[in-house]
């Protein structure tokens, strides 16, 4: 005879059937909701336009920039035995050319400071010359190489070969900055093909070509009317709008990668040390978006036994994380060796997150870090600042 259980374990049969059916919705719901944000992804992806897809015959790009800070501390001592008096100059500056079959960059940053009536000087410094096979992105190259730990730089000159090409990116981010603006203040009813941008980009890319900066914004006029997704005929602002964004400097935008190595000389060593040298360096440049950009550098030179050698690598990050968020970030780490010495490492960080919480009000939050051989743990600074705007 069939044996049924009492009352009260048939409702703890009921809850556990209940919970079941609970767990099982949700875990499809779950499902369905990553499917979903999986698919925006990738719609997102496969419809929005590549900056690395477009090219142009020649690349040409130069930045530069320069910092000075200056610091006086005043202690409660009467020898003064605390007090700071520092000034500090910083620079970099950067030429990058490449033609179909040519190219050649120049490469510098450096420091000079004077902390308490000392001075301390510190940089590097490159040149080289790039010949390409031709149709190809192999090249032969020539290079000289310096460094400076004080007054008495390290020079070496390398020759070599290597492969890879970096690409200025910048008119067809100018493009799409320029498709973004004018849909957003309603001249578009959607965003322009991507034909449309590749042709605007290339315009944008040919401005030495033209006689005058209103015969380009005419052009790029004539191909937004022509695209056929004009809310109407552009009017004053609209030509504003365009004209500002092809003028505005301080958004290159670079993409690809290079890697490259040779056997060289060094011909000057403040060790007094001259011998041959080996050369490796490796770049890479990636733009996400028209608002953020990431290139790293790492380069090295190095005796034939390896005693004596200096590696630096150097990143650069500027991304924007939202409409009113963005990341600007630097990272450098070394290591020297001397000729008969011990190793001498280094790094540094700056990172500055700008949020902008209403209109008008903006935060800056600023973290930087120094390390090196010799020091007993990180130097670490923090700034937080705040403003509005009226």
């Amino acid at each position: 005879m069939t044996q049924f259980p009492a009352f009260a374990d048939w409702t703890k049969i009921e809850e556990r059937v209940k919970l079941l059916k609970e767990r099982r919705f949700f875990m499809r719901k779950r499902k369905l909701w990553i499917l979903a944000v999986l698919s925006g992804l990738f719609a997102w992806q496969t419809l929005a336009i590549s900056l690395c897809e477009y090219s142009q015959p020649i690349t040409s790009v130069t930045t530069s920039s320069l910092q000075v800070s200056f610091r006086y501390l005043d202690d409660e001592f009467r020898d003064d035995r605390g007090n700071v008096l520092s000034l500090t100059l910083a620079g970099s500056f950067l030429r990058y050319y490449d033609s179909a079959d040519f190219g050649y960059g120049v490469n510098a940053n450096g420091s000079v400071s004077n902390m308490n009536g000392s001075w301390s000087l510190a940089g590097a410094g490159s040149v080289d010359f790039r010949f390409y096979a031709p149709g190809t992105d192999v090249f032969a190259f020539g290079r000289v190489n310096s460094q400076w730990a004080g007054l008495t730089p390290t020079v070496a000159v390398v020759m070599g070969a290597g492969y890879g090409r970096l690409r200025d990116v910048t008119p067809l981010a100018k493009a799409v900055r320029i498709s973004d603006k004018l849909l957003t203040e309603k001249f578009l009813v959607k965003a322009l093909p991507d034909s449309t941008l590749m042709a605007i980009a290339q315009e944008i890319g040919k401005r030495a070509e033209y006689a005058t900066l209103d015969e380009l914004v005419v052009k790029v006029v004539e191909l937004i009317e022509a695209s056929g997704v004009a809310a109407g005929a552009l009017g004053a602002d609209a030509v504003l709008y365009i004209r500002q964004i092809i003028t505005a400097v301080g958004d290159t935008r670079l993409c690809g990668f290079s890697v490259s190595g040779g056997v060289g000389y060094k011909i000057l060593d403040p060790a007094g040390a001259q011998d041959f040298v080996l050369f490796g360096a490796a770049e890479y440049a990636m733009p996400w978006s028209v608002d953020s950009q990431l290139r790293v550098r790492v380069d090295g030179t190095s005796v034939p036994n390896f005693t004596s050698y200096t590696v630096q690598g150097v990143a650069t990050l500027m991304y924007k994380l939202t409409p009113t968020t963005t990341l600007n970030a630097s990272f450098t780490a070394a290591r020297t060796l001397p000729t008969g010495g011990t190793p001498v490492d280094s790094q540094s960080l700056d990172a500055t997150l700008s949020l902008t919480l209403f209109e008008g009000w903006a935060v800056n939050v600023t973290l930087g870090m120094r390390n090196a051989t010799g020091f007993e743990e990180p130097r670490l600074e923090l700034t937080v600042s705040a403003g509005i705007t009226f």
